[in-house]
Formats: structure tokens, sequence, C-alpha cells
């Protein structure tokens, strides 16, 4: 981790209702992780990435070519977290009221075989990369621009580079080792092939540019039939790698599958195996024989904690899920949560959270990515919407920091790491495409969007995710608040029987950072009720959550981008509805 000697602060967490100007080259990009518009609405992970997809708004796009727009502006500025050579899942919700959901996984390649010994980086881990074909088929079914024109602002941030943020910087200081350990990693991140980009220096990528320009030109033909298909190819052979021409020319994005749950009057939409959203089904219907809302919030954690603790685990009963009415049952719920401890009614008022400005350490963020398991925290989420109602949630990784550590010479991009120890109890077999917990969900009420969100970071995506529409549906929070309130995750322990990490319902580890942590009486009220506490007091590390609202009687859409994170909303001004 980062040295606590460098001592200075990161001033990009705002005040939500606040926002500041950063200069741009030519233009002004409106920093707020809080924004309102009834015009469309962007949310993402980077600021640059929020203003791309919100250009697009504005060009008369709808909210499936933001996504786009946005989805490949991401793999340019946030390349630690994700990239072109990763993997996503796509949930839409059409103009109509209609859903369709696109599986855009890794697919481990047909010729793969499992090493005698397993490795975490390097090129045996890459398998068929699937974030080009989602977001050029996402484009194809649902967008209205030319697809050159959504991937123009992508293509100029690589070309003209970008000021690296803070949070970047500390994860390529953290991956420098591997970074100087491939010739391509190595070309592309660093001055010289030695030297770290500091926060506000710029990163050009030329050669990133020229493969996007390509795909643009191709409508992603070239990535898998083409010039870059070939050079991939070329790179896996010389290296030691499975991924060939043919595979990549075979790779279909498949229809993902639609889970979904009523809940206390809402609907539920996520997206099942090898997608998470299952999970958070699963974790909703646990809660809903308690009466959440007349909870104060340290006791409504404890019946979450546990929640989450069972719907994690029954991941390794129910790999596949096959059955979604298995998935979805609700007296399986219910008589799983039978034996759920509920906390004694406390006479005390619910926590108040700490909301305000967060002046914090770079030394007290959790940017590293690094790791997978119960700790993973990697992946990036965006959301967008616009003007004619339509809604993308989209969730995009390249697993652990920088993923499999490997870019093809001449290509730009980092591969994600499949195969090896990073997805290592999952199936990984030819042919198959491992599961993840990244769950893009929205929920619904009386045929309305009400919620639209996701969440990075690992296993923590679903507590991030189930905590936030809880909050928002039981205790009666905005989603602002909701998205910025502390979260629990329940502790993992390792079980040798399984070979499996599992959740542990009594052992809490808890958001105890110093702005808007849980405090010393909640975790007294936890004790006392039969529960182990670990406090965590590092940002980033509960999952980060970026959300939409919108609002039926002001017809208002609210973006809320995660508070510990240097991620931002933005909205139109106009929109093609203006015209029309």
């Amino acid at each position: 981790m980062l040295k606590e000697s460098h001592v200075f602060f990161i001033f990009f967490i705002f005040l939500f209702f606040s926002c500041q100007y950063k200069k741009d080259s030519k233009k002004e990009v409106e920093i707020s992780q809080f924004a309102q518009s009834k015009q469309g609405m962007v949310v993402a992970a980077q600021p640059l990435a929020t203003a791309v997809g919100n250009k697009i708004l504005e060009m008369g796009g709808n909210a499936a070519d933001a996504a786009v727009a946005t989805g490949f502006a991401l793999a340019v500025v946030e390349p630690t977290m994700n990239g072109i050579g990763g993997r996503s899942q796509i949930l839409v919700r059409k103009t109509d009221g209609s859903f369709q959901s696109y599986n855009a996984m890794t697919e481990i390649p047909a010729s793969y075989v499992s090493p005698d010994s397993v490795v975490s980086s390097g090129h045996g881990t890459i398998a068929i990369p699937g974030v080009v074909a989602g977001l050029v088929k996402l484009h194809e079914v649902h967008g209205s621009l030319p697809l050159e024109t959504v991937m123009e602002g992508a293509i100029e941030l690589a070309i003209k580079g970008f000021e690296i943020l803070p949070g970047e910087a500390a994860r390529h200081k953290l991956a420098y080792e591997n970074i100087r350990g491939d010739v391509g990693l190595s070309a592309q991140m660093l001055k010289g092939d030695s030297i770290l980009y500091q926060a506000g220096e710029r990163l050009i990528q030329v050669d990133l540019s020229q493969t996007l320009t390509r795909i643009a030109e191709t409508r992603g033909r070239d990535f898998y039939e083409g010039n870059t298909a070939l050079r991939i190819a070329e790179d896996m052979s010389a290296n030691g790698g499975f991924l060939t021409v043919e595979d990549l020319a075979k790779y279909r994005v498949l229809d993902g599958r639609i889970v979904t749950t009523q809940y206390r009057g809402y609907v539920i939409h996520s997206i099942a195996a090898p997608a998470g959203g299952g999970l958070v089904i699963k974790a909703l219907n646990l809660l809903e024989p308690f009466e959440l809302s007349l909870m104060n919030p340290a006791e409504w954690a404890l019946l979450i904690n546990q929640a989450l603790a069972l719907a994690a685990n029954s991941r390794y009963e129910d790999y596949y899920e096959l059955d979604l009415q298995v998935v979805q049952d609700k007296e399986w719920a219910k008589k799983a949560s039978e034996n759920f401890i509920v906390p004694e009614r406390a006479a005390a008022e619910a926590t108040v959270y700490r909301h305000g400005r967060q002046n914090m350490l770079l030394t007290n963020v959790d940017w590293s990515g690094d790791t997978w398991g119960e700790d993973s925290h990697h992946t990036t989420h965006f959301t967008t919407a616009d003007c004619q109602g339509m809604v993308v949630s989209i969730t995009q990784t390249v697993g652990p920091l920088f993923g499999s550590k490997v870019i093809t010479p001449g290509l730009g991009f980092v591969y994600a790491s499949t195969m090896g120890a990073y997805l290592s109890g999952s199936d990984q077999v030819p042919g198959s495409r491992p599961r993840t917990t990244i769950a893009p969900t929205i929920v619904t009420k009386d045929g309305e969007t009400v919620l639209v969100l996701g969440a990075a970071g690992g296993i923590r995506i679903l507590s991030g995710i189930v905590q936030t529409i809880s909050r928002f549906i039981d205790q009666g929070m905005s989603l602002q608040a909701a998205v910025l309130a502390p979260r629990v995750h329940p502790m993992s322990v390792f079980d040798s029987l399984s070979g499996n990490y599992l959740g542990q319902g009594l052992q809490i580890n808890a958001e105890f950072t110093p702005n808007n942590g849980w405090t010393a009486a909640d975790s007294l009220r936890w004790v006392d009720a039969g529960f182990e506490v670990a406090p965590f007091e590092r940002y980033g590390a509960f999952a980060r959550v970026h959300a939409l609202r919108y609002d039926k009687t002001s017809q208002l859409w609210t973006g809320v981008a995660d508070a510990d994170w240097e991620g931002t909303a933005m909205g139109p001004v106009k929109s093609i509805c203006m015209t029309q």
C-alpha cells in the first residue's frame, strides 16, 4: 500500500449539491457527484467519461448511445479497472418498458488446458474479450447515432491524452513491478518504459486510439476478424497464450437471463449467472419477511449482514442458476431466514450519518483493486438515461488491477484475467463464461423506472446494491443519502472442505470511515447482540455504487456517484426531446 509519508489531500470528493470546475484543455468539465436534469443523466467512475456520455445526449443520442460512448471512454481513462480487453454485463430498459440484457463476458478459449501450477497473470490467463462485442451489440440494437460519432470522445481522449486522477495514479504505483514485467504494458503506462505517471500528468495512448478507430470504422469486426484479431492471436501464440483467431471470430454476445422479484411493491430486475444479479434477488427476498422500516440503521445492518452472507454462499450451491424459479423462490427465502437473529428494538434513535465534505488523505482511500476474494474491489459501473425513458446499466471489468497485466505491443489495451488464480473457484473449461458478481440492476414500480444502479467491488457489489435499494425502499432515504450511508459486509472464512470463502452472517465487516461511517455506539449494539465486529477505516472498500433515480411527478432524473471514488453525475441541459 502507499506510504503514510505521502501526505497530501484529494479535493475531488465533494459535498452533495456542490460542484466545482476543472479545466480540460479547451473546455470546462463540471465535476459533481450529484446532478439533476429532466433531459437525461450519465453517472460514471471518471469525470471525463461522464462528460463524453453526456455530450452524446446533448447531440441527440439516446441512453444506449451515451452508454456506448461512456464505456469506450472509461476504457481509455480508467484502464486499471476496465477496458476493451475485458468483460461486461448490460441491462437495458427500452422506451416501451420492455427489458433486454446482454452477456458479454470473457469466454475461455477452445484449446485451454489447465496448467499444473496456477498462475495469477500473464498470457495464459487471457480469454476471449467481450466488451467490444457487447458495446457494439448495444449500439446496433438500441443506438441512434453512427458508431463513429459515438466513439469520437473516447478516441480523442486517447489521442490527445488526459490528466491522470489521483486514484488512477495510485493504482499505477501499486502495479509498478507488474507494469515493468510486460513489454506492452510498460510501453503504454510508463514514461520512457520506466517512470510512473503522476497525478495530473497527461497520459497519451496513440496505440489504443488506433485500435479504437479500427473498431469504429468496422463496427467492431476488426477486433474479432481483422488486423487487431491477427495481432492478438500472434501475441498469444508467441507467449504461451491460448487465444486464437478462430476463438475471436466465433465469439458472440449472448442474451442475458433477466431475473426479477417483487419487493414491497417494487420490482427488482437484474441478470442471472454468469452475472451476480441472482444474489441480489435472493438477498432482497431474504430481507422481505422483516419490518426493516421500523428498525434503526444499526438494527437494520444486522439483518442485512445475515442476508448478504446467505445469499453470497448460495452461489456455491447453484453455480449455473439454470432454473430462475429457484433463484426467485420466496418460500426458500422465507424458510432460510427463519434462523436469522433479529435484534431487540432499541430505544435509541437511529444513527445520524455525518454528511460533509470529505477532504481525505490519499493514503486513507483503498484505491488498490489489486486483490481478489473477499477483499476484491476492482471493476467499473456506469448508468445512463435519456429524456424518452430508455435506461442502461452496465458493469465492465478486467478483473483485478490491470487484469492479466498484459498489453499486446501496438494495440494499447489490457486483457482481462479470466483463467488461473483469479477465478479459480469458477468453471474454467473451454467455451465457459465464468461467474462473477457484477449485477446491473433496474428497479421499477407501477410500470415506471425508479432506480437504475450497479456497483464495482468484487463480492461487495452485492452489498452495495442491496443496501442502496433497501435504504431507499425500507428506510425512505433519498438516493443520494442511500448511496452515501455507511455499509456492512459479512466477513469471510476459508472453508478447507469446500475450498470456498464462506460469508459469516454473525461476523460484520463495517465501514468506520471518519466522515460518513458507523459509530462506536453502533459497534457496541452489534457486540451486545452477539455479533463479532471488524471495523474498516479505508474509503472505497465497500463497493462503489453509481445510480440514477427517476421521479415521475417532477419528471426529473437524479444521478449520484459514490462519494468514495472519483466518479461524477451529469445531465444534459438540452436533448432531442426539446426539439420534438
